[in-house]
């Protein structure tokens, strides 16, 4: 509530900075207006989902950010186009979709396994250290995500309004697209951390496969049906002009190079359950600076508008293999050194349980 409030206030200032001007900065400001004041509300869902997948429920979490895709495919065109609302239609199908999926995560959680309770000051104060050590460097990974695109945004602003509504209409078709990769993103980690807790050092490596295999898998399936559907999708958005070629441009080559920010979310599910956090935060910080700014102003200079998203995704593709690498010798180094305590742990307790009897 905090955040949003300054967010609030400072729209105005922080849409210069993204080169924001005249109708454009009149009609993000009343776009913020409806979508800011919900965030709490997106917030407590991502809290439920995550309580969801410490039970071990990762399909009710998955399928809670699946609603929120199909709600915002279903009400965007119908609040933008059949109702007429425009840009206004756009957020009110967001904030909408945020109450689905908050809706979609607290009834199990509450009805299914009762995981609310009053908190109390003596707890938070017990488990503060070990939950900032995973949440601190979670948080700080997850902000260089806005870092990157507000780059990216300030860049292809540079080509005019056509390019940035062209990008915008990409930012809608994301979530839906590629909801499953997001989905995953939070499924894996348990797999991973319940396998590495038990020293299944196997099993660890075998899901970190999986999960680069499925994101691998699905991500050419959806590219496919964007390649296809290109047409179709441009006349929805009713696009022309620069917007028209840069979702052509991702509805072809681009999409696929969505395998390599899977991977990188992968790998970061990987690090927090590791017990290595600060590896996704470096990943992430690297990624959104490094792997984007240099990039994007490359691309931009080579091949204007299109180039700012050929920059970035290029630039996530080195971090995505930078990632898978370290995340491999964590597992070659870490999950062996616990298995080899959980050995000796037993070879302990077979010796004391021997001398007893």
């Amino acid at each position: 509530v905090l955040v949003v409030g300054v967010v609030f206030s400072a729209q105005g200032w922080l849409l210069d900075l993204l080169g924001a001007s005249g109708e454009v900065k009149s009609l993000a400001r009343s776009y913020l207006s409806i979508i800011l004041p919900s965030m709490p509300v997106l917030m407590g869902a991502m809290m439920f989902g995550a309580v969801l997948r410490a039970n071990g429920d990762a399909r009710r979490a998955m399928l809670t950010t699946l609603l929120g895709g199909i709600v915002n495919a279903v009400l965007d065109p119908l609040f933008i186009f059949g109702f007429g609302w425009g840009l206004q239609g756009a957020a009110l199908a967001s904030v909408v979709s945020r109450f689905a999926i908050f809706g979609a995560a607290i009834i199990p959680v509450i009805k299914v396994y009762d995981g609310l309770a009053k908190p109390k000051a003596e707890f938070l104060i017990r488990d503060f250290k070990a939950v900032a050590g995973i949440a601190g460097p979670a948080i700080l990974a997850n902000v260089a995500t806005p870092v990157s695109s507000a780059i990216v945004v300030r860049e292809m602003a540079r080509f005019g309004t056509d390019a940035v509504a062209g990008m915008a209409i990409i930012g809608r078709l994301t979530p839906v697209a590629f909801a499953v990769v997001f989905a995953l993103s939070g499924a894996i980690g348990p797999i991973v951390g319940q396998n590495f807790g038990a020293g299944l050092n196997d099993r660890v490596r075998e899901g970190f496969f999986a999960a680069l295999k499925f994101v691998t898998v699905y991500v050419v399936l959806i590219s496919a049906v964007l390649f296809l559907a290109r047409g179709p999708i441009a006349g929805i958005f009713q696009a022309e002009g620069e917007a028209l070629e840069l979702i052509y441009l991702f509805c072809g080559p681009l999409a696929l190079m969505w395998i390599f920010n899977g991977w990188i979310f992968v790998g970061n599910a990987s690090f927090n359950n590791l017990a290595h956090p600060f590896y996704s935060t470096w990943i992430n910080w690297g990624r959104s600076t490094l792997g984007t700014y240099p990039f994007v102003l490359l691309g931009a200079s080579i091949w204007g508008a299109g180039g700012v998203l050929i920059g970035q995704a290029l630039g996530g593709v080195i971090f995505a293999f930078i990632s898978v690498w370290i995340a491999l010798r964590i597992m070659n180094k870490d999950v062996v050194g616990v298995e080899a305590d959980a050995f000796a742990r037993a070879q302990r307790e077979h010796v004391v349980t021997s001398r007893r009897h």
